[in-house]
C-alpha cells in the first residue's frame, strides 16, 4: 500500500461531526485567547522570522557568523594577561574562604577604618 491509496482511503472514510456545542466553544475561547494578546506581539514575530531567515537560510551570512566567533575566541586566546592578575591568581589559596561584600558592608568596614587614629609620623 503506496501513499496514494492510504490517502484515497481515508478521503473515502465519513468525516467525525463535532457537537455544535464544541464547536461554538472553541470559537468563543480563540476569540477571547485573540483579544488578551498584547499589541506588540504582532510586531515581534515578523522581525524575528525576518532575522531569522537573514542569518540561518543564508550560507554567507552563518559562514561570517561563524567566522567572527572564531577570530573573537583566537584574540580572546592570544591576549596577554595583565601581570598583576597573574600574581593575584598565583597567591589565591583554595583553601581560604572567599568573602563578598555588600555595599552596607563596605561602607561599615570603610567607617571602621576611617574612625581609628592614625599614627603619627616622627619627623627626622
Amino acid at each position: 500500500m503506496n501513499d496514494d491509496e492510504i490517502e484515497r482511503l481515508l478521503c473515502e472514510l465519513p468525516a467525525p461531526e463535532l457537537p455544535e456545542a464544541w464547536g461554538a466553544e472553541i470559537l468563543a475561547t480563540a476569540r477571547r485567547e485573540g483579544r488578551s494578546q498584547p499589541a506588540s506581539r504582532a510586531v515581534w514575530p515578523p522581525l524575528l522570522l525576518w532575522a531569522r531567515n537573514i542569518v540561518a537560510r543564508n550560507p554567507v551570512t552563518s559562514g561570517v557568523l561563524a567566522t567572527l566567533w572564531l577570530l573573537i575566541f583566537l584574540f580572546r586566546c592570544n591576549t596577554p594577561v595583565d601581570p598583576a592578575q597573574k600574581e593575584i591568581l598565583a597567591h589565591l589559596d583554595a583553601s581560604q574562604p572567599i568573602y563578598f561584600l555588600t555595599v552596607a558592608d563596605e561602607i561599615q568596614l570603610v567607617e571602621s577604618v576611617q574612625d581609628q587614629p592614625s599614627p603619627l609620623k616622627q619627623i627626622p
